[in-house]
């Protein structure tokens, strides 16, 4: 399995999170349908080969970002950070082996 695979196994754990009568107060977004959008994107791009969403992935999963806030506000704050952990590690492996094809 790829490193793209296992992020976007990552974050469609994350999606199934987000229902749409969660708290999202303390997100930037409306609505939960918004953020579920927004994953189904990065998804995609995932699974065409295409790594630019990486970097937003990144920052939603940030301390104090959406996705954090999201957990908090609805109960799975132990699970995101096991989630976010493993996206850590597996960002930081992605991004090393680009700069050494440079």
């Amino acid at each position: 399995m790829s490193m793209n695979q296992d992020i976007i196994d990552i974050i469609k754990k994350v999606k199934e999170k987000i229902t749409d009568d969660s708290d999202m107060a303390w997100t930037c977004y409306d609505n939960a349908k918004q953020l579920r959008d927004q994953l189904d994107l990065n998804i995609r791009e995932l699974q065409i080969g295409d790594t630019n969403s990486l970097e937003q992935l990144k920052i939603l999963l940030l301390p104090t970002a959406s996705l954090q806030e999201h957990s908090i506000c609805n109960g799975w704050a132990g699970e995101y950070l096991e989630l976010a952990s493993k996206f850590d590690d597996l960002y930081s492996i992605i991004k090393n082996a680009d700069k050494s094809l440079l």
